[in-house]
Parts: C-alpha cells; structure tokens; sequence
C-alpha cells in the first residue's frame, strides 16, 4: 500500500484531498507545515504532495532536503507564474499541479507517477558468479566496486547475463548486437570484446563466461 505525504496548511483542501487520497487505497500522514514535514520524512514516503507556501516557510525547503533521495515530489501550488513551476522542477519535483485543480485529473496523475516508479523498482539485479549489473542504471560491479565498460561491451556482457545457462552461437550473438544500433561488429572483434571483458570482469580463466569450442559461448553453469 502506498504511503503519502501531503504537506499543506489549508485545513479545508487537506481534509477533503487526504479523504480522496484515502478512498484511493494510500495511506496518507498530513502536515501543515516545513519543520513537521522535515520530521515526518524520517519515515518511508513512496510520495510527496507539497504545497509551497506554507505557514512556517517554503515547500522549497522540502524539495531541498529531497534532493538526492528517490522520491517523487508532486507540487500542489496556487503560485501559478513560470518562475516558480521552473524552480519546483528544477529542485526536483516530477510535476507541478496548479490551485484550483481538478481532483480525477490530480489522482490520475498521482497513479501514473507511483505506476512508473513502482516499474522502476521492479527491475531485476543480475547476477554473475561475483558480477551485479543493474540494467535500469546501466551499470556494472565487481563486489563493491564498480566496472567500467564501453557501450558495446556492457550491451555484450548484458546480453550474456540475461542468457545465463545457454549456449549462444557467434552467429547469435553478433545478430543481437547488428540489431541492437546497427553497428557492425567482425568476428575477430567479438573475440576482442569477449577478451576485454573477462579482463574487467576479472574472468581470465573464462570461468564466468565459458569458451565452448566449435560452438560459440556459455554464461554461468
């Protein structure tokens, strides 16, 4: 169940939003204002919904403590001039809703948003004997530390992680990267690619991604 929280000081918009928030199925904490916000962010929100002025400052100043965490922030704002939609995004906010709003219109927009980030965080981890890629991130760790790749050899070793068990033909693999960006690859570059990323991949013994003579590659068991 989605946890939101709603930060505003007009008590009539609070209670009437929070009882449309909560016949949706979220779970909502209100607050009216910065310094109880700031404390209630403590705890695990999958939302923000944030109106900027507020009684004791600016919702700026939340937008502000956010930055750098992963959760989405949604401003809720009769401050309808661009300056400030332009601020509010730029600190971060993933939308900006205008007072007076439309309700069907706002809760459409809220399930869209935590649709997305709940998409987002579905997204599996690979794993590889000592190897994590995080495919919505794009990156690739060795342990703690992380493995730096060109494009073609992340797609490569991607393209191995999400085939772990089978054999992949040469063939088969220099398709998938041809269709992939149409970038030729020869087959003296594969084995280039291959050798460079058991390099980085600290795999030199081909124990990772296994040689299977005659007929192409293998990763994993």
């Amino acid at each position: 169940m989605n946890r939101i929280l709603f930060v505003e000081d007009d008590q009539t918009i609070a209670m009437a939003l929070s009882y449309s928030l909560s016949e949706e199925g979220y779970v909502v904490e209100h607050c009216t204002g910065v310094k109880d916000a700031l404390s209630a962010l403590q705890n695990d929100f999958d939302l923000v919904l944030l109106d900027l002025g507020l009684r004791d400052g600016s919702g700026y100043e939340i937008c502000r403590a956010l930055q750098g965490h992963d959760i989405p922030i949604v401003i809720l704002s009769a401050m309808d001039d661009e300056a400030n939609v332009v601020m509010g995004l730029e600190l971060g906010a993933v939308d900006y809703v205008t007072k007076p709003f439309r309700l069907r219109e706002l809760l459409t927009r809220i399930r869209g948003i935590l649709m997305r980030r709940e998409k987002k965080e579905s997204v599996e981890i690979l794993s590889l004997g000592h190897i994590k890629l995080d495919p919505s991130k794009a990156r690739v760790f060795n342990g703690s530390d992380e493995v730096t790749l060109s494009a073609l050899e992340y797609r490569l070793l991607l393209f191995f992680m999400q085939n772990q068990g089978q054999l992949l033909t040469r063939e088969q693999i220099l398709d998938h990267l041809w269709d992939i960006d149409s970038q030729f690859v020869s087959d003296n570059t594969l084995s280039v690619y291959i050798k460079r990323i058991r390099e980085k991949i600290e795999d030199t013994k081909g124990e990772l991604i296994q040689t299977i003579r005659g007929f192409g590659y293998r990763a994993g068991e």
